[in-house]
């Protein structure tokens, strides 16, 4: 791990990289909650964002280069791409083989339909990290370790709400893990 932690800190801005390292830390205690891999969450966590401060231009070049199917959304909003890409980063500049983490990657900006407990936890422990701070915030990490559905379904409302307000278009990533959840309660 301590490889890939510095090999990491080589690559990225140190801003990002000290986000990453948080969100890390945040996983870490929601995979002891919730009975999640330990190694595989940190190593999720860690790498979500390895793509993520990469320009528009390339972001949408190493799609392409990587076999991507590119929604007209994503061109429009090409960081939406760094999930993506990021996991291909990190299945071939990191080493990763793990589906699961490669997948916890992927899908940590927008969701998607029947998330796994990994990509759940990577993407409440993004949107939740130590130095996040946004109105409705303390409602999801008050959920955290009590339903982590339910935390799951308030921070995608809170993320769909936000993009509605600022006129953005949602992502159907988005909208289908939203409704997911919903229509798959106990």
């Amino acid at each position: 791990m301590h490889q890939l932690t510095r090999r990491l800190k080589n690559s990225i801005p140190l801003h990002r990289y000290e986000h990453c390292v948080r969100v890390a830390e945040a996983g870490e205690r929601l995979a002891a909650i919730w009975r999640a891999p330990r190694l595989e969450t940190i190593q999720a966590c860690l790498l979500h964002d390895c793509a993520r401060d990469l320009p528009r231009n390339i972001l949408l070049k190493w799609g392409v280069e990587f076999g991507i199917i590119i929604s007209e959304i994503e061109h429009y909003f090409p960081v939406l791409l760094h999930g993506p890409v990021g996991a291909e980063f990190a299945r071939r500049k990191y080493d990763i083989t793990d589906e699961q983490v490669l997948d916890a990657i992927r899908w940590h900006t927008t969701g998607r339909a029947a998330m796994s407990l990994l990509e759940k936890i990577t993407f409440l422990s993004d949107y939740t990290e130590d130095d996040r701070s946004f109105p409705g915030i303390e409602r999801v990490r008050a959920l955290l370790d009590k339903d982590l559905d339910e935390a799951l379904l308030v921070a995608l409302d809170q993320k769909i709400n936000y993009m509605l307000a600022m006129g953005w278009p949602v992502h159907p990533a988005t909208v289908e893990a939203r409704n997911w959840l919903i229509l798959n309660r106990d």
